[in-house]
């Protein structure tokens, strides 16, 4: 039987799954880990004289030094465990602290070692004892394709869910969570704990009309998906649906109808179940987002989705529109929020460097160029262990043509010649492509922080080494 309890045991397993993905709990609390850290300091010293040390005797009560080292470092670690579970267990309240918005208020737990192994210990139990998964984003988009691929008659509807987080009935949640019997009392008791934090922040006082989970905080995307459950078997199965898919708050259904020459309200009454479905199985707190619900009659071929009419209608989802030049192939292009996305972050990045380049030109154009290169071309996320790689062509894989690329490369273009630039920094950034870069799968390797790399083509006092920019320094304006 799965172990739902906060004891040293299950937080033992947390700390070092996340340790396998990469993340490093020590050096997150290093308050926390002090004296564990300390120690490892000691056994890397340690490895380090291991692999310089020829003398046999010195070598062997070098391996013993560091086998204790590893059991000293081991006993440390379970120790401060061992009391964050004690700190747990008399824990009388959790505090949800407001985090960065982003479009929408996003919230975080106050920063303890005890709040994340709450976090982490309550998004397992969720996962376990529910079975839930979430959608996987390259998934739903891999079949949608081949969907609007096959050449088949179909009823397209795409919506999504207005202020989805912010709208989920909370005593609806509570009492599947409460009655249902499958989590620890412990567990339930965070999670209600949490959300009364919640309403505490968003000047919630009525518990029957409460609603919102908080948007940030790990496991609510958990309580989100359980809360949809029913709701997404409910549309699964509607009369002619042959694909239903949600990721997140977008949800795309196809219909095929038993006729392609369907009346009007006999379409219309798709859209209409929809609605009632979410509105119905939520107690009217659900409520789709009237503005981004679109259909889509496919039934007679693509024509209502040609790109090459006076006012387009493509299918935008997940950072893709669909569409159709002659009506007899799928389209893949950017969306244009995504579009407008990397066009803000490549604004950014020369406005850093008007705002830098007086106080250090040199280094100045060289996160400049940086930050470029990372927008056009792909890298592996550091601290992971995973293999998740990211960039032009790993985030945007089923682009079938390059006019989102030339279009990104235009607006480059454009900031480079505006940008007060000499020759040879024009040259230099005109080197980095988003269409070259997409084609080529071009990869580079980036540290998590700025590093100088020994440049030995140099020699002398000269040689201080080449500057890489780290994930860190590029991103940090893009926050």
């Amino acid at each position: 039987m799965y172990n739902q309890s906060f004891t040293v045991e299950t937080f033992q397993e947390i700390f070092d799954k996340e340790n396998r993905k990469g993340k490093n709990i020590e050096t997150r609390f290093k308050d926390d880990f002090e004296k564990s850290l300390d120690v490892l300091t000691a056994l890397k010293d340690t490895n380090a004289k291991l692999k310089t040390e020829t003398n046999e005797q010195r070598k062997i009560a070098l391996f013993e030094k560091k086998k204790e080292q590893k059991q000293e470092r081991e006993v440390l670690i379970k120790q401060v465990l061992l009391k964050t579970a004690k700190n747990i267990s008399k824990k009388k309240s959790i505090n949800l602290l407001e985090g960065d918005v982003h479009g929408k208020q996003s919230y975080k737990l106050e920063n303890s070692i005890e709040n994340f192994f709450i976090s982490k210990k309550i998004q397992q139990n969720l996962l376990k004892s529910y079975n839930i998964k979430q959608s996987n984003r390259y998934s739903v988009l891999s079949e949608l394709v081949n969907l609007l691929e096959d050449g088949f008659p179909k009823y397209v509807i795409r919506t999504d869910i207005k202020s989805f987080y912010e709208s989920i009935p909370q005593k609806m949640l509570r009492d599947k969570i409460n009655t249902d019997h499958l989590l620890s009392i412990k567990t339930k008791e965070f999670i209600n704990k949490t959300l009364d934090s919640y309403n505490s922040l968003t000047g919630q006082t009525n518990i029957e009309l409460a609603k919102g989970i908080p948007r940030g905080v790990g496991f609510s995307a958990y309580l989100s998906e359980l809360f949809m459950r029913k709701i997404d078997n409910k549309l699964k199965k509607l009369d002619d649906v042959i694909y239903y898919a949600r990721y997140v708050d977008d949800i795309i259904i196809l219909f095929i109808p038993t006729t392609k020459n369907a009346s009007r309200d006999y379409l219309n009454n798709y859209k209409s179940q929809l609605v009632d479905i979410v509105k119905t199985e939520s107690n009217g707190f659900l409520e789709l987002n009237s503005r981004k619900t679109k259909e889509y009659n496919l039934l007679l071929g693509l024509r209502e989705i040609n790109l090459n009419r006076r006012t387009p209608n493509p299918i935008n989802f997940l950072g893709y529109r669909f569409g159709s030049e002659n009506s007899k192939q799928i389209k893949i292009l950017l969306s244009k929020s995504k579009i407008d996305k990397y066009k803000r972050k490549i604004k950014g990045a020369f406005d850093s460097f008007k705002l830098k380049k007086g106080h250090n030109r040199k280094e100045a154009f060289k996160l400049l160029g940086a930050r470029i290169e990372y927008l056009s071309t792909n890298t592996k996320l550091r601290n992971n262990k995973d293999k998740v790689f990211v960039g032009i062509y790993y985030s945007n894989s089923f682009l079938n043509n390059e006019e989102s690329l030339v279009e990104l490369q235009k607006y480059l273009k454009w900031y480079i010649k505006r940008a007060s630039l000499n020759t040879e920094e024009k040259n230099i950034l005109l080197k980095h492509d988003f269409v070259s870069g997409y084609k080529t799968k071009k990869f580079i390797l980036l540290p998590l922080k700025r590093k100088l790399y020994r440049n030995y083509n140099k020699k002398g006092s000269t040689n201080i080494g080449v500057l890489q920019y780290g994930l860190i320094e590029i991103n940090s304006i893009w926050k």
